[in-house]
């Protein structure tokens, strides 16, 4: 995998950095590995992973040349290493019929989300993906140490794929600088979709909402999302997404 630009590491900041930002006082409480809640953000989190590594082997055959296409598919591997791990913990807890009951968010994302070609699925990969580390850094501290090692290991840190993409996505620019304007707009349909299938997830399954709303607030949350999104799209030098 590509090493990590020192100008991406300036402006966005290192996942590891981000953690280390003060914690909500609420999050140094995390739910025992027998509380539900777990086993259902488990099963939103795996049934999203496997969702992402389908697309991710989908985006194999959009590679324009060997390279691409070779580094492409380690991503698509390493997505599907991780959705094992999610699955096997979530089996370990007894939680597998929790996917379920978020198979309709996550496959209303995904659907209304299809990158056309390569441009877009390294854009779907800089921001959707940066959107699951996002996530991730709220989940970790309010479940238990088990669950958290796994999510921070197989959702947490993803600078060498974020990497890639920001790569071909700067590269792409440097050649048409007209194709800002279509990665800007393929950008908002993602953070878009994201916040709405979320928005629907948490009004339909009380437990995930408890759990989100005993760490930040769920509108601190959001803001908190929208900013990092903006700051990505910064480093590509495109005008970011407006908050309505």
């Amino acid at each position: 995998m590509p090493a990590m630009r020192e100008g991406a590491r300036e402006e966005g900041g290192s996942t590891a950095e981000r953690r280390a930002e003060p914690d909500d006082p609420a999050a140094l409480h995390p739910l025992p590995e027998r509380d539900p809640r777990v086993a259902l953000v488990l099963g939103a989190l795996a049934y999203g992973e496997r969702c992402g590594a389908e697309r991710s082997t989908e985006a194999v055959r959009l590679a324009p040349d060997n390279r691409s296409r070779l580094v492409q598919q380690q991503v698509a591997d390493r997505e599907w290493g991780n959705c094992a791990l999610l699955e096997a913990r979530l089996h370990e807890l007894g939680g597998e019929g929790e996917t379920d009951r978020f198979r309709p968010f996550f496959d209303a994302f995904f659907q209304r989300t299809r990158p056309g070609d390569w441009v877009e699925a390294q854009t779907f990969h800089y921001v959707g993906d940066a959107l699951v580390s996002d996530f991730a850094d709220v989940v970790v501290p309010r479940v238990d140490p088990v669950s958290a090692e796994i999510v921070r290991r197989t959702l947490g840190d993803r600078e060498d794929l974020e990497t890639f993409a920001l790569d071909e996505l700067t590269r792409t620019l440097s050649e048409d600088p007209g194709a800002s304007e279509a990665i800007r707009r393929y950008s908002e349909r993602i953070i878009g979709e994201a916040f709405t299938q979320t928005g629907r997830a948490l009004e339909a399954v009380e437990g995930l909402r408890s759990l989100l709303e005993g760490g930040p607030g769920t509108t601190r949350l959001v803001v908190e999302l929208l900013e990092r999104h903006r700051v990505r799209l910064d480093r590509l030098g495109i005008e970011p997404v407006e908050e309505e």
